[in-house]
């Protein structure tokens, strides 16, 4: 009887360590370094890694053309805090005035943002007096958001997350 409820015990453990986001199972590589198998398909070196399950973008850089004053370009970042890589994230960003009136509507796609990288992509915009133009941005939309294999993620726009902004 002790045996059974023993044997009971190590299964319902097992059960939970996976859904506690630990490393199920290790390998080695051909190197010789330990490598770990997390329940989302995923390999790492890191025993403990964890996700933030999070887009977290970023204005990285603005800047005005030399020929022309209308002219700003605007650097950010997208850091992918999802378990898995991804080939595309596009968000549809609205950028206001110093009163919070509209002026426009500009789309930022990030490339292939692989899972706990950072990516760049820029925005190009012609506004009266260029980067002082504009006051302020929010992210409104993020219409494309999909997996390596062209799966689409739905209902990123609540994962997606705007540091510094």
């Amino acid at each position: 009887m002790n045996h059974a409820l023993a044997i009971l015990g190590t299964l319902w453990l097992g059960l939970l360590v996976p859904l506690q986001g630990h490393a199920q199972k290790s390998a080695f590589t051909a190197e010789g370094e330990r490598v770990y198998l997390y329940g989302n398909g995923s390999w790492s070196t890191d025993p403990d890694r964890e996700f933030s399950d999070l887009l977290e973008m970023e204005l990285q850089q603005k800047r005005a053309s030399e020929s022309n004053e209308d002219r700003c370009t605007l650097i950010f970042g997208l850091h992918n805090g999802f378990a898995v890589n991804l080939k595309e994230v596009a968000a549809d960003l609205q950028f206001l005035d110093r009163d919070g009136f509209y002026i426009q509507t500009r789309r930022v796609s990030f490339k292939n943002p692989r899972s706990g990288k950072v990516r760049f992509s820029e925005v190009q915009m012609k506004l009266e007096r260029g980067c002082e133009g504009y006051a302020s941005f929010d992210v409104v939309d993020v219409p494309t958001c999909r997996m390596d294999d062209g799966t689409k993620i739905e209902n990123c726009f609540n994962s997606f997350s705007v540091l510094g902004g």
